[in-house]
């Protein structure tokens, strides 16, 4: 068993910075006072949460790597299939049980979230499933805000952005699929695209960017940090272009990375205002 090989199966990179979005989420929603264990707990959470996901799609996808990305972990041999599993599940396990330490609500949230990342492997025959890839970016933010009680004054802007973190996801997730389409209807994969066509993959890409770009620019009005107004309005633009742009040459798979590439920037973008959006002025 390859310790390098775990690693690279928990996508360390997607891991941390998902460990990070829930402790950025519970400062922006505790005015950004540091508590320790809560703090901890969260990342931990985040973590293992995300890492379990990625271990079980390289367990489900394993003879698709066995083709396509031989020189993955489990192709490779390094790790047993088994072993990983139970090592995913394993994790799961740990981030449920450190939340019962401080609470129902934190609790529940991990399980419907963990609950999330496992389904949508097991899932992703039916093209849908985009929309459990979107609803699991949405995570960090509902975590923050029941870690931090649920404040009602704060329901509102939750509520807001949550809707445009799912569809700002949900748009790309869709230019992924358009560009993808050959590669995904080889393999058999059900995606938007695959299942309905480039055109109406990209005009639901169009509208749920765009219902997303515009949910995100009302929430300025909200009682926000300039600096997330600033940041957010950057973000939306950006977002707003490249979907436009992504529409526009739907056909054109080669010309598709830009607005791949550009909106991820957008979102990131996006994230850092979010976790500024309460800093004082």
């Amino acid at each position: 068993m390859s310790l390098r090989g775990f690693t690279d199966l928990m996508r360390l990179p997607n891991s941390t910075l998902s460990g990070l979005g829930a402790v950025f989420s519970i400062l922006v929603y505790t005015g950004y006072r540091l508590e320790p264990t809560s703090l901890a707990i969260a990342f931990t959470t985040g973590f293992l949460v995300t890492a379990s996901s990625m271990i079980i799609n390289d367990v489900v996808d394993l003879e698709v790597d066995r083709v396509n990305k031989p020189w993955k972990p489990l192709p490779r041999g390094l790790i047993k299939p088994s072993v990983a599993l139970k090592t995913a599940y394993v994790f799961i396990a740990i981030a449920i049980a450190l939340n019962t330490l401080l609470g129902p609500l934190r609790t529940l949230v991990t399980i419907i979230y963990s609950a999330i990342g496992v389904s949508y492997n097991y899932l992703r025959k039916h093209w849908w499933s985009h929309t459990l890839v979107a609803a699991s970016t949405t995570g960090p933010i509902i975590y923050g805000y029941t870690s931090a009680g649920a404040p009602v004054g704060e329901a509102l802007f939750t509520a807001l952005f949550t809707i445009v973190v799912f569809k700002v996801t949900l748009g790309r997730e869709f230019l992924k699929a358009i560009q993808d389409i050959e590669g995904d209807s080889k393999l058999g994969y059900k995606t938007i695209a695959t299942v309905y066509g480039v055109e109406k993959a990209s005009r639901a890409m169009l509208t749920v960017g765009l219902a997303g770009s515009i949910i995100a620019l009302s929430t300025i009005a909200l009682n926000t940090s300039t600096a997330y107004k600033a940041l957010l309005t950057i973000a939306a633009t950006l977002y707003t272009v490249q979907v436009v742009e992504a529409h526009s040459h739907r056909g054109e798979r080669e010309r598709l990375e830009k607005p791949r590439k550009y909106t991820l920037i957008a979102m990131y973008i996006g994230t850092t205002a979010f976790w500024l959006s309460k800093i004082p002025n």
